[in-house]
């Protein structure tokens, strides 16, 4: 009996959520009137009416309500069972929803496929985010950053994964008609692209300090859009050695203002705290170390020690 019940209550559960018993019926794949079947059972066996429905209007009575949120609560816990049991057995699976920049969106979709050959039961859900991230809004499970993290949330992990080398590029054109400058004070802001959103230009970092744009020839909120504006020719850009390794190499770009020392920029994997963290986002972050061990990447150097700021907080 108990069994029995606690099988329509999963189904209540799918039927509110969906909004109606078709709806139901196209997520689950479970006929309707096998749903409003079990539905009508639960009804009896608890001896109360759950649903107002007909032709107009379909809702939940006030005990249903409270049965619903009961219902949500076991079926909670069911999925930390089963969650348990996953990680007991060391076993990748299910969806994890990640987010990473757009200039490593090609070295992130590689890594995931590579996962993902290991780990078949794993399905991915991918933004593509350089702005700042809020993890238990996004409802993410892991996201990489090369922006800073905060260094006394109580709310996120920072792990460490690699150091980029930054430089200054743009096109063989752009740099004779500048006069191929050494020194950024030789370079006007209306000749840079920079990041930002709005009214709100990111400075450039340089080991001397930072150099403030005010006036930008574009302000992008992506890496790629930045890439894009500097093979237009439409001014210079600060970018990962990484993501333009490419466009240097073809010379569709070449690097500019050698003389100014950038800081380097770091990769961070962003996770919930400790008891937020499933197997398989653990899992991920370590499979995405050992692709950066295995495999050599001009202009990406791999952090083999935590940095302060990782751990649980």
């Amino acid at each position: 009996m108990a069994a029995r019940m606690l099988g329509d209550l999963y189904w209540f559960v799918q039927v509110v959520e969906a909004g109606s018993f078709s709806g139901a019926a196209d997520r689950t794949g479970v006929a309707k009137s096998s749903l409003s079947r079990r539905i009508a059972q639960l009804e009896r066996a608890l001896n109360v009416q759950l649903l107002n429905r007909n032709t107009r209007l379909f809702a939940m009575t006030t005990i249903g309500e409270q049965i619903y949120r009961h219902a949500l609560d076991m079926i909670n816990a069911m999925e930390a069972a089963l969650l348990c049991a996953l990680e007991t057995n060391n076993t990748a699976s299910g969806l994890i929803r990640l987010a990473a920049p757009s200039s490593l969106s090609e070295w992130t979709l590689n890594t995931m496929a590579s996962f993902q050959r290991s780990h078949p039961s794993v399905q991915f859900a991918l933004t593509l985010e350089d702005g700042s991230l809020d993890l238990a809004a996004q409802r993410l499970d892991l996201a990489l950053s090369l922006d800073e993290v905060p260094t006394d949330s109580s709310t996120l992990v920072a792990r460490p994964l690699a150091e980029l080398t930054m430089v200054i590029v743009g096109t063989p054109a752009l740099l004779a008609r500048l006069g191929n400058p050494k020194h950024l004070d030789e370079v006007g802001d209306e000749h840079l692209l920079t990041l930002g959103t709005n009214t709100l230009p990111r400075p450039w970092k340089l080991q001397a300090g930072l150099r403030d744009i005010h006036q930008p020839a574009l302000l992008a909120d992506n890496t790629n859009t930045l890439l894009k504006a500097a093979r237009a020719g439409l001014g210079l850009a600060c970018v990962p050695l990484y993501a333009c390794s490419e466009d240097l190499i073809e010379q569709r770009l070449q690097r500019a203002c050698l003389s100014e020392q950038l800081c380097p920029t770091i990769l961070h994997a962003l996770t919930p705290p400790h008891k937020g963290i499933t197997s398989t986002a653990r899992q991920l972050i370590e499979h995405m170390r050992q692709r950066l061990i295995s495999k050599e990447r001009q202009g990406i150097s791999l952090l083999f020690e935590a940095a302060p700021g990782e751990r649980d907080r």
